[in-house]
C-alpha cells in the first residue's frame, strides 16, 4: 500500500508547481501586453521623427513621450504634446517640470544640433505599478484555488483514517471484532496492528470476567442457600429443645447470612448492566402495568411495615425499554424507599409523559416518560446526593441510622441502567413530610 506522506508530499507538489505555472504565465501574457503598447508607441514616434525636414506640425499619436529638436536656437521638430518653448534641461538624464507635471528628460547634443526627450513620471510609474499587479493579481486569485485543491488531496490522503474512525464509531458496545480496511498505508499498518491487539486483549478480559461472574454465582449463591437451610433447620430445632439463645447469635448469624446474599445479587446485577456486558433490547413495555407488578412483589416487606403506597400513573403508558432493566430500576427505587421509610410511613410512585420544548426543532429525543418515587423516611442531605451514587457508599456507612441492611450499590445499579437507556437521574427533598424524592427521565 503506498504511502500517505508520499502521496501527499507528491500531489502537493505538483498542485502548487501548476498553480504557480499558470499565475506566472498570465503574469508574463499581461507585462507582455503592456510592454509591447509601449514598444508601440516609441515606434510610432520614431517614424514621427525621421521624416524628412523635420516637419514640425507632424502629428502622433503616443501620449507617453514629448520631443523637441533644436537646431541651434531654432525649433525643428516637435512631437504633438511638447510645448513650443524650449525645456530647460541639462544634458542626459534629469527629471523637470513642464506643463503642470513633472517629467523624466534626455537631452542629447551633437554639434548645433539638441534633440530632447522627455516621459511624464506618473505614467512611467503607474505603467510599473500594472506591471508589478499583474505578477501579484495571478498568485492571488490563484490562493483560493490552491486552497480547493490542496483540500481535496488531504481530504483524499486521510481517507483510510476516516474509515478507521468509522468503523471504530460504529462499532457496539460489545463488538471486538478486529478492524478489517481494505488498503491500509503503510503509516497505519502499525495503529491498525496495535487496535486489533487491544480489541482482542479486550475480548479476552470480558470473557474472562463473564466466566468470573458466572463462577460467582454458582459458587457462592450454592453454599449461601445451604448455609440458610442449615441455619434456618438450626432455629427450628433449637425451638423445638427450648434451647435459649439470650445474645441473640442465631439472629445476628442469620442477619449477616441475609446480608451476604443480598450483596452477591447486587454485585450480579450490577455486572448485568454494566454497558460494556449489558445489550439492551429495547421493547415497548407498559410502565403503568409493571409498576404494580413491583409494587405486589414487594408488597409483603411494605406490608410487614404498615406503609401506606400509592401509585398516580395512566393505564397503558407506554416506554421503549429493556424490561429486566426496568424491573431492576423499580425494585431498587421502591425497595429502598420501602427499606428506609419508618413503619407507617408513606410511599409515592409518580408516572407521566411529558414534551420538552427545547428539543422540538432539533434531532434528539423530546418525548420523555418521568418517574418519581417519594417517601417519608430521613431522607439525605443534599451534600450527599453525588455519593450516593458511588459504588458501596452509604450514608453514614455500614451503620445506618436506620439500622437497615444494605451494600451501597441500588443507587449506582439505578444510575448504570438510566445511562443506558440515555434518561436522566436527579435526587431532591419529598414533597412529604420528610424523606426523599427519586426523579427519572427516560426518552420514551
Amino acid at each position: 500500500m503506498r504511502s500517505i506522506r508520499r502521496y501527499l508530499v507528491t500531489i502537493l507538489i505538483a498542485v502548487l508547481t501548476l498553480t504557480s505555472f499558470l499565475a506566472a504565465l498570465q503574469s508574463y501574457r499581461h507585462s507582455i501586453s503592456r510592454s509591447d503598447l509601449l514598444f508601440d508607441q516609441d515606434l510610432v514616434l520614431l517614424a514621427s521623427s525621421l521624416l524628412p525636414q523635420f516637419q514640425a506640425n507632424t502629428k502622433t499619436t503616443t501620449e507617453l513621450l514629448v520631443v523637441q529638436v533644436w537646431q541651434g536656437d531654432t525649433l525643428q521638430y516637435k512631437s504633438q504634446q511638447a510645448p513650443a518653448s524650449r525645456i530647460s534641461a541639462p544634458s542626459g538624464f534629469s527629471e523637470q517640470n513642464f506643463a503642470g507635471q513633472r517629467w523624466r528628460t534626455y537631452v542629447s547634443q551633437a554639434e548645433q544640433l539638441t534633440i530632447i526627450v522627455a516621459q511624464p513620471l506618473k505614467q512611467r510609474q503607474e505603467l510599473a505599478d500594472e506591471v508589478v499587479l499583474a505578477s501579484i493579481y495571478p498568485v492571488v486569485l490563484s490562493l483560493p484555488l490552491q486552497a480547493l485543491l490542496i483540500w481535496l488531496v488531504v481530504s483524499k490522503g486521510l481517507q483510510p483514517l476516516r474509515r478507521l474512525t468509522q468503523q471504530l464509531s460504529s462499532k457496539k458496545a460489545d463488538d471486538l471484532t478486529p478492524v478489517q480496511l481494505p488498503e491500509v498505508p503503510q503509516e497505519m499498518t502499525q495503529m491498525l496492528s496495535t487496535t486489533n491487539q487491544l480489541l482482542q486483549r479486550l475480548d479476552s478480559a470480558f470473557i474472562r470476567e463473564k466466566r468470573f461472574a458466572s463462577d460467582v454465582a454458582h459458587e457462592l449463591r450454592t453454599p449461601l442457600t445451604l448455609l440458610q437451610v442449615t441455619l434456618h433447620n438450626a432455629q427450628q430445632q433449637w425451638l423445638q429443645q427450648g434451647i435459649a439463645d439470650p445474645d441473640g447469635m442465631m439472629n445476628a448469624l442469620q442477619h449477616g447470612v441475609t446480608r451476604m446474599s443480598q450483596l452477591i445479587e447486587q454485585i450480579m446485577l450490577l455486572n448485568r448492566t454494566n454497558p460494556e456486558h449489558f445489550k439492551a433490547k429495547l421493547q415497548a413495555i407498559d410502565l403503568t402495568s409493571l409498576c404494580r407488578e413491583i409494587i405486589a412483589e414487594l408488597y409483603p416487606q411494605i406490608l410487614s411495615k404498615q406503609q401506606q403506597i400509592s401509585l398516580d400513573a395512566e393505564d397503558g403508558l407506554m416506554l421503549a425499554a429493556d424490561p429486566f432493566a426496568m424491573r431492576v430500576l423499580l425494585l431498587n427505587i421502591v425497595g429502598n424507599a420501602s427499606k428506609y421509610t419508618p413503619a407507617q410511613g408513606q410511599i409515592r410512585l409518580q408516572l407521566q409523559s411529558f414534551t420538552d420544548a427545547k428539543n422540538l426543532n432539533k434531532n434528539q429525543h423530546n418525548h420523555y416518560v418521568q418517574i418519581v418515587v417519594e417517601d417519608s423516611g430521613p431522607g439525605i442531605a443534599p451534600e450527599e446526593y453525588n455519593r450516593v451514587f458511588d459504588r458501596f457508599y452509604r450514608v453514614g456507612g455500614d451503620r445506618h441510622n436506620s439500622g437497615t441492611p444494605g451494600s451501597g450499590l441500588g443507587l449506582a445499579i439505578v444510575k448504570e441502567i438510566v445511562g443506558l437507556h440515555h434518561g436522566q437521574l436527579s435526587l431532591g427533598p419529598s414533597t412529604l413530610s420528610t424523606g426523599l424524592k427519586v426523579t427519572v427521565e427516560i426518552p420514551a
